[in-house]
């Protein structure tokens, strides 16, 4: 009777599918044997002891490390820098960029803020140098144009002169010649007639007609010369001096008249900065306009997004720590190549552990529900147990040598502070019949 018991027994171990529920009791070493008639109602697996967050770093491009800012075990916070490939040049371009963004900044704040006393100073100044420049330049093309109407003056002048000396004698100036040396002979003549009455005289010397006598003949001499040079003319040499007067007038004029387009261009460009000037002191009254205001405000977008374009290029060779944890495993060194992808070291939130099962078979996994209390033993802790429940369980399952499982993670309150990252843990969890 007690081998039909012991038969009826086992039958019904083989169909409730016990062979995959025998538990492994809370604090037996891995590989023990299990106590099946105890445990009938306990499913055990094997489990890691993982941070609840953790992930596995690589930058974003390909490159050979440059620097490694961590060590394994160091805490880190959040955008940490972990470590950097070869970026130099990177790293220059995006303080460029920086620079950019202030210069860029700098300008619009100065605009709202409107125009200093020493700018509205400095705009008034140059509406006054302005006008003084067109004083100048008016200044001088009107020394021009009388330059020009001097040597006019002077080229009708020496015309004038040549014409004269040109157009001796007149016929008025040689009857006047002629008039001149007829009366200086008849008053000769008398006065030799009245000399010859009293030429006996033996001081006739000093009798006055004796002296009208010579000074007749003197001024009739005088009236001959006078008549030769009334009646020769101007001579070649005269002529050539008058022309040469002549052509050294009209050469000022041409001078005179080669300076006065110049001068006229100095007086409108001296009024077109007058123009300019005024409408600058204008603008510096008035402000910043709308479109200065919307053309500055453009600027320092596009600054700013060249820096966030250079940062972005830049930060494809870090390693940044997305989140505060502790630096697990380093697997590339300085010097070695790093590629996206490929981790370079392993960062997980240690603050909060927790066990996820890695051979929980499909066959137990419908038997569990969140919550369920779970009992955990870690090798590295033997004789301890830790008492923790079910946090989640994969919607999917992982395949691994051929079998079928599912993760399952357990949540554990009061675990040891001596434990680390990746121990291994065994989970009995008990489950109604």
């Amino acid at each position: 009777m007690k081998r039909i018991a012991v038969t009826l027994l086992v039958m019904l171990l083989v169909l409730t599918g016990c062979s995959g529920a025998t538990a492994k009791p809370a604090g037996t070493a891995k590989g023990e044997a299990a106590q099946p008639a105890a445990q009938e109602n306990v499913i055990w697996a094997s489990g890691k002891l993982l941070p609840a967050r953790w992930a596995g770093l690589s930058p974003a491009t390909s490159g050979a490390l440059r620097a490694l800012n961590v060590a394994e075990g160091d805490k880190v916070e959040a955008g940490a820098a972990l470590a950097d490939l070869d970026n130099g040049i990177l790293q220059s371009q995006v303080e460029v960029a920086r620079a950019t963004v202030a210069e860029a900044e700098a300008a619009r704040s100065k605009l709202l803020a409107g125009a200093t006393p020493a700018e509205l100073a400095q705009a008034q100044a140059d509406v006054l140098a302005a006008q003084s420049g067109v004083a100048q330049a008016q200044a001088a093309l009107k020394q021009t144009q009388e330059t020009g109407a001097v040597a006019d003056a002077q080229v009708a002048i020496a015309q004038a002169q040549y014409n004269e000396l040109a157009s001796r004698p007149s016929p008025a100036e040689r009857l006047e010649a002629q008039r001149r040396i007829d009366l200086a002979r008849l008053a000769l003549e008398q006065a030799q007639r009245a000399y010859d009455e009293v030429r006996g005289d033996p001081h006739i010397a000093m009798l006055p007609q004796a002296l009208a006598l010579q000074q007749a003949t003197t001024d009739y001499e005088a009236a001959r010369a006078a008549y030769q040079v009334a009646t020769q003319g101007a001579t070649r040499e005269q002529l050539a001096v008058a022309q040469a007067q002549i052509n050294a007038a009209k050469a000022q004029v041409q001078v005179a008249r080669a300076q006065a387009p110049p001068a006229e261009a100095a007086v409108k460009l001296a009024e077109a900065q007058v123009t300019r000037a005024q409408a600058a002191l204008d603008r510096v009254k008035a402000g910043a306009t709308a479109e200065d205001k919307a053309m500055a405000e453009a600027r320092v977008k596009s600054a700013q997004a060249a820096l966030a374009q250079a940062q972005a290029q830049l930060k494809q060779t870090q390693v940044v720590a997305p989140f505060a944890g502790q630096v697990g495993t380093i697997h590339v060194r300085p010097g070695e190549l790093a590629s996206p992808g490929q981790p370079v070291l392993m960062l997980g939130d240690t603050s909060k552990l927790r066990v996820e099962t890695t051979d929980l078979r499909e066959t137990d996994v419908t038997r569990l529900k969140d919550n369920m209390p779970v009992e955990v033993t870690f090798d590295a802790l033997p004789g301890r147990t830790f008492q923790g429940k079910i946090a989640r369980i994969a919607p999917m399952s992982t395949v691994e040598k051929g079998s079928t499982n599912f993760t399952v993670i357990v949540e554990v309150p009061d675990l040891d502070g001596s434990l680390r990252w990746g121990m291994t843990a065994f989970v009995n969890i008990r489950v109604d019949k």
